[in-house]
C-alpha cells in the first residue's frame, strides 16, 4: 500500500496526515510503512480512509504490528472483524474514541494542556465507554452470527483520540470504564487523603446533557461477549517517532514509567539518541472475568505489557517497574540570526 502517496485532494486530507507530509520525515514514515507490511486492504478503501481520517487507520496498523511481533498470523480472507487469528481462536475488532460532535478534535493543540485533570478524564471516559458499548452491540447484532467468530474469544482494541492532549490521560479513563475504579490525581496533588494516591469506586458519570453513563463494564456479566479489551494510550505518532532511526539530536522525549515503590513515576527526559522505547510499551490488556470465551493471558504476556485478570478468587495484575504510562516529545527548533 502506498499510504503516503496522496490520492485525495488536500482539503479532504486529515490534518495529521497533512502534518506528516509537511514534515517530510522519512524516518517516521518508514516505521508506519513497516507496520503496514503484510496488511491487506480488503475493501480497497483503507488508503483513502487513512488519508482522510488517519487516527483509526493508524491504530489498526499499530495493532497489526503488535500481532506480527507476537507471531499471530492474521487471516485476511475474512472481511470482519478487523483481525481474525483462527489458529488461536481469536478475533479482534479495532475502534477509537473520537471527539464528540462540536468538540475540539485531537489534532487541535494550540492552547495549554488541561488545567483540570478530572474534567479532562471525564470527557475521555464518556467517549471510551461510547466506543466500547457500540462494538458490544455490533457483536451481538452481527459478529456473533459468523461461524469464525462464534464460540471464540472476541477482543475489542480501543485507543483514545477524543480531545487535544488525549495522550496525557494515560490509563485512568479506561480503568474507570472497565472496572469502575478512578484515581483523583487533582486531589492527590492538592494533598488530599493524606497525600495518598488512592482510587475509589466510580460507576456512573454524567454527560453534558445530564444523561448518565454506566461504568464498570467488566464488573457484571452484561458484557460477557467481550473477552478482553486491549488499550494503549501511547500508540500515537510519538510511538512512531520513538521507534524511528531519526538522527535529529534536537528531539526531546519525556516519558513517565511505573514506579512500583512510589506514587511518583520514574520520569525520563532525554534526547532521541538516548531514548529507548519498545513497540509494546504502553500496551494494556484487560480481561473480562465474566467472559463467555476467556482470553488466555499467556497470549499477550510480555514484560512491557500490563494485564489484569481474575484467577483463583482474586485479581492478578501483571505489571513491572518501568512499564510505560505516558510519553510526549518536543522538537527544539533553533532560531536563526538574532531573532528573539
Amino acid at each position: 500500500m502506498q499510504l503516503f502517496n496522496p490520492i485525495v485532494p488536500q482539503d479532504r486530507q486529515h490534518p495529521n496526515f497533512r502534518t506528516v507530509l509537511a514534515l517530510g520525515n522519512g524516518f517516521t514514515i518508514d516505521v508506519i510503512n513497516d507496520w503496514a507490511k503484510g496488511f491487506v486492504d480488503r475493501d480497497g478503501k483503507f488508503v483513502e480512509e487513512f488519508q482522510t481520517t488517519f487516527n483509526s487507520g493508524f491504530w489498526e496498523l499499530y495493532l497489526f504490528a503488535v500481532l506480527k511481533k507476537y507471531g499471530m498470523a492474521v487471516d485476511f480472507s475474512f472481511d470482519r472483524p478487523d483481525f481474525c487469528v483462527p489458529r488461536l481462536g481469536l478475533n479482534i475488532e479495532a475502534t477509537i474514541a473520537s471527539n464528540a460532535q462540536g468538540a475540539e478534535p485531537e489534532h487541535v493543540r494550540l492552547g495549554a494542556p488541561p488545567a483540570d485533570l478530572n474534567a479532562f478524564n471525564m470527557r475521555t471516559i464518556i467517549r471510551l465507554s461510547n466506543s466500547l458499548t457500540k462494538k458490544h452491540r455490533k457483536y451481538q447484532q452481527s459478529y456473533a452470527l459468523l461461524d469464525h467468530v462464534r464460540d471464540r474469544a472476541f477482543v475489542v482494541a480501543v485507543a483514545n483520540f477524543d480531545q487535544p492532549y488525549s495522550f496525557l490521560s494515560s490509563h485512568r479513563p479506561i480503568d474507570a470504564v472497565l472496572h469502575g475504579y478512578y484515581v483523583d490525581e487533582e486531589r492527590f496533588m492538592a494533598g488530599g487523603r493524606e497525600g495518598r494516591l488512592t482510587g475509589e469506586e466510580l460507576m456512573t458519570v454524567m454527560k453534558a446533557n445530564g444523561s448518565p453513563v454506566d461504568l464498570g463494564l467488566f464488573t457484571t456479566p452484561a458484557y460477557k461477549e467481550i473477552s478482553a479489551v486491549i488499550f494503549n494510550g501511547c500508540a500515537t505518532m510519538g510511538k512512531a517517532r520513538a521507534l524511528s532511526s531519526d538522527p535529529n539530536p534536537d528531539i526531546v522525549f519525556t516519558a513517565f514509567r511505573l514506579n512500583t515503590k512510589s506514587h511518583t513515576p520514574h520520569i525520563i527526559k532525554c534526547r532521541k539518541k538516548s531514548y529507548e522505547e519498545n513497540l509494546l510499551d504502553g500496551l494494556r490488556v484487560y480481561h473480562n472475568p465474566f467472559a463467555t470465551h476467556p482470553l488466555d493471558p499467556a497470549l499477550f504476556r510480555h514484560p512491557r505489557v500490563f494485564q489484569s485478570y481474575f484467577a483463583n478468587g482474586d485479581w492478578i495484575y501483571e505489571q513491572r517497574d518501568g512499564q510505560l504510562l505516558s510519553r510526549n516529545l518536543m522538537t527544539i527548533i533553533a532560531r536563526k540570526g538574532n531573532q528573539p
